[in-house]
């Protein structure tokens, strides 16, 4: 349990689990909190998203910007909080090994300008729960704002950043 009293649905660890192990089922997994309580809002695949061919091409551009449109939809243009995870596929260089495939799962907590401040203190003080419960130690974190610091291009610079020379 949060330190806003929120508890964390155990349908979002298994549903997290489809996305990080194993055949990757899952390409975003979108949360909200509902009743006190997280859980799942979507669970959109690969096929879901009708996209084919190689992810690492584009840096997984295509899938993000469906992600970043579905969010925007479900938090009424970017004016209600969320979490989310996605299954980032992108290269980057890297010393010693030349041009690497990564995949990275990302977990994006939105607390965007336009939500009420309850809302932004919910989410906020409910995040160390889902975090939890997600075990996201080893998975990049990124807060949000607004909808610019949901870009492709940013988010893209940023994996890259951390990941090129590891």
């Amino acid at each position: 349990m949060s330190t806003s009293g929120v508890m964390v649905n155990p349908e979002v660890q298994s549903t997290f689990q489809k996305l990080s192990e194993g055949k990757k089922e899952y390409r975003y997994i979108i949360f909200k909190i509902e009743e006190r309580e997280v859980v799942v809002e979507a669970a959109v695949s690969q096929e879901e998203l009708g996209l084919t061919g190689d992810d690492y091409d584009d840096s997984s551009k295509a899938a993000f910007e469906k992600f970043v449109a579905d969010i925007k939809q479900r938090t009424d243009g970017f004016t209600d909080c969320r979490y989310a995870v996605f299954d980032f596929k992108f290269t980057c260089s890297r010393v010693g090994a030349g041009t690497s495939k990564m995949d990275k799962i990302v977990f994006l907590q939105l607390c965007p300008d336009g939500a009420s401040i309850k809302k932004k203190m919910v989410y906020a003080s409910s995040a160390s729960a889902i975090k939890a419960s997600l075990g996201t130690g080893k998975i990049l974190q990124f807060q949000v704002s607004d909808e610019s610091e949901m870009s492709h291009k940013e988010l893209l610079s940023k994996l890259t950043e951390k990941y090129a020379d590891n």
